[in-house]
């Protein structure tokens, strides 16, 4: 970024967490984000994605009342959006970024989770067989603390009977049928803010819209 530019910034959007858009945006940089300091400099707070998901870092910058530039590499392959901000840095810490606790507030809020399953989880439906009904698949990869922390949110609404299972170097959370499609729903129906590719997803899953295997 250009250091002669004055940039806007808004650094008090993680502040006020009743506002659905900060925690699905901290959901999503607690998964797909980083937060870092490095001495001298003011603290960062960036996130890369796939050049698919290119709208979606429009969406973060314009929540953060941002005019950075979104810069594009690795042949156009892949998009990374950055600010500069202590205070950023500080809030989304003090949320529980790296940390094995999380806001309780957040912990609370579907819109934080659906932020974290746009990050690291992916959602799909397949048929079995010559079954006109689709099964439901969801996925969640992570650290095991926060994979806990997402099955007792869901044990407050009633979704039981999952376990955090490890996976290579992380761990994961995995269902398929009626418990799938309890937590897509749960997550994503009238969602004021998710990935576009997902909440798309989540609509031809619920709506049976969709005739083969698909994970997003």
């Amino acid at each position: 970024m250009d250091p002669r530019v004055n940039h806007t910034l808004r650094e008090d959007a993680f502040d006020d967490l009743s506002d659905p858009r900060a925690c699905c945006w901290a959901g999503f940089v607690f998964t797909d984000g980083s937060v870092s300091r490095r001495h001298g400099h003011k603290g960062s707070v960036s996130i890369g994605l796939a050049i698919r998901d290119y709208g979606h870092l429009e969406s973060f910058r314009n929540f953060l009342g941002s005019t950075h530039a979104i810069s594009v590499s690795n042949q156009g392959r892949t998009c990374q959006f950055s600010v500069r901000s202590d205070h950023l840095v500080d809030r989304l810490l003090e949320l529980g970024r790296y940390s094995d606790k999380i806001s309780t507030r957040l912990f609370f809020s579907r819109d934080f989770w659906r932020g974290v399953v746009d990050g690291d989880g992916s959602i799909g439906a397949y048929r079995v067989g010559n079954a006109e009904a689709l099964r439901p698949q969801f996925r969640l990869c992570g650290r095991e603390a926060l994979l806990t922390h997402f099955l007792d949110f869901l044990d407050v609404h009633g979704i039981v009977g999952l376990s955090v299972r490890p996976h290579k170097s992380i761990f994961n959370v995995g269902t398929n049928s009626g418990p799938a499609a309890e937590i897509i729903e749960l997550l994503y129906v009238g969602a004021v803010v998710a990935l576009p590719r997902k909440a798309e997803m989540a609509w031809r899953i619920l709506n049976e819209a969709t005739k083969d295997f698909v994970m997003l």
